[in-house]
């Protein structure tokens, strides 16, 4: 007699697969800390110093005046990795349910910052031997305001229930018209309310698209940053180029907060700031409220958990997302403009992705606006440091160098750093009954 048995199959619960993923992570942070104390910590000569200066350069009103402090390479760069290794250890041991990608994002941040340390150390190959800490603040910040209004347009327009893929596309038309604004008019103010109409209208298109005849969010959301990447281009070579005066070039002046702008490190960085920087932080304050505290924020996100419910208690589904879409295109295009302003004058392709990184810094940050800026801060700094790092003759490409930010966005929107959960209906079109 023939006994036939029927394969065993082994479900694997989603807790043990998290667990395991995030081993894994711990792992990887382990590993990076581990590189880091042997080659840059330990491979460092004993009399390698590294220095630091807190003194920002072109600043009008500098902080009150703090000496550079003098650091061990070696002995800077052990401590870095050992407490990386800390990091990836505590996750592999207590598998923390959340903060993980946190961790994992600040292990990224210390890798910079030990290279940087190792890279400027005298005697070395740099001719720049010291680290500007406060100017590597302020150039990250810039970069972290404007990932800051691209996570947040993410944050109105998906807890909505409507993926808005289109930020990049959002960021190159603010830029784009906000450059032509304030050649001509010589104001900011009228350059940002410009930004926010093309931004509004971006995300008009984008909501129409998807709730009025239900198309594909992703794929619109990819049209519109590739037509507008085209399109300003276009534009660029016959409007912007035979009239240069529409694209003269003007950087947005600082607000210096007296008294704390003088604080060193954190008052430039904070206190002394342009006036798209201090709206950012009005934005996110109003925004985490409006969400979480009103009513308004109820029905919002009702809406992208649950529309039929919502719909069922007279909420009207279509036009909160309307409205909340339009308004997320809006903070996009103040986010171009944010960017323009810091760069000087419109330039085709230099918003170089970020508003895909912004949409990685929303899913990092779980679609919440305080999570959202943790991460835009760390992608930040990590980009900053990325694009400066050839300045110190690090043996490394420029272009492989570059890769670190996109790889680790990559690494979240993939879910590789940790699954995180959408609004319910978060890309899901519907239909009226």
């Amino acid at each position: 007699m023939s006994v036939t048995e029927s394969p065993t199959t082994v479900a694997i619960s989603p807790r043990a697969a998290a667990n395991t993923r995030t081993r894994v992570i711990g792992l990887l942070m382990a590993v990076i800390g581990l590189i880091t104390t042997f080659i840059f910590g330990m491979g460092s000569v004993g009399s390698a110093k590294s220095s630091l200066t807190f003194t920002p350069v072109n600043l009008q009103s500098a902080p009150w005046h703090l000496g550079a402090l003098t650091l061990s390479t070696r002995l800077c760069d052990v401590i870095i990795g050992l407490l990386m290794i800390a990091l990836g250890v505590e996750v592999v041991v207590r598998h923390p349910a959340k903060g993980v990608m946190a961790r994992f994002g600040l292990v990224a941040v210390l890798f910079f910052l030990a290279l940087l340390v190792w890279a400027a150390r005298s005697p070395g190959p740099s001719q720049v031997p010291f680290i500007n800490l406060t100017s590597i603040l302020i150039g990250s910040s810039t970069l972290a305001m404007v990932l800051i209004f691209g996570s947040l347009s993410g944050v109105m327009c998906e807890r909505a229930g409507v993926v808005n893929i289109a930020i990049e596309g959002q960021f190159i038309g603010g830029a784009f018209l906000g450059s032509m604004i304030v050649s001509t008019t010589h104001s900011f103010i009228y350059a940002a309310l410009a930004g926010a109409v093309m931004g509004g209208l971006l995300g008009l298109i984008l909501a129409f698209l998807a709730l009025r005849y239900l198309s594909d969010q992703i794929i619109v959301g990819v049209v519109l940053v590739t037509m507008l990447g085209s399109l300003s281009s276009y534009l660029n070579l016959q409007v912007l180029t035979p009239y240069p005066q529409y694209n003269t070039g003007h950087t947005a002046p600082n607000l210096a907060i007296p008294l704390l702008s003088k604080i060193p490190i954190l008052g430039p960085v904070f206190f002394n700031q342009t006036g798209f920087f201090y709206v950012m932080l009005v934005l996110v304050v109003v925004i985490s409220f409006g969400l979480f505290k009103t009513r308004w924020g109820l029905r919002v996100r009702a809406v992208g958990e649950h529309p039929e419910a919502a719909s069922s208690v007279g909420i009207n589904v279509i036009r909160t997302r309307y409205t909340s879409v339009i308004m997320g295109g809006a903070i996009a295009g103040i986010g171009g403009v944010a960017f323009m302003a810091a760069q000087g004058q419109f330039q085709p392709g230099y918003t170089s992705g970020l508003g895909y990184i912004a949409l990685a810094a929303l899913i990092f940050g779980r679609w919440r606006p305080s999570g959202a800026v943790v991460a835009s801060v760390l992608f930040g700094i990590s980009v900053y440091l990325a694009d400066n790092l050839q300045t110190y003759q690090i043996p490394v490409p420029t272009e492989v160098l570059g890769m670190f930010p996109y790889l680790i966005t990559i690494a979240v929107v993939s879910g590789l750093i940790g699954r995180v959960r959408p609004p319910a209906a978060d890309g899901q079109p519907y239909q009226r009954d």
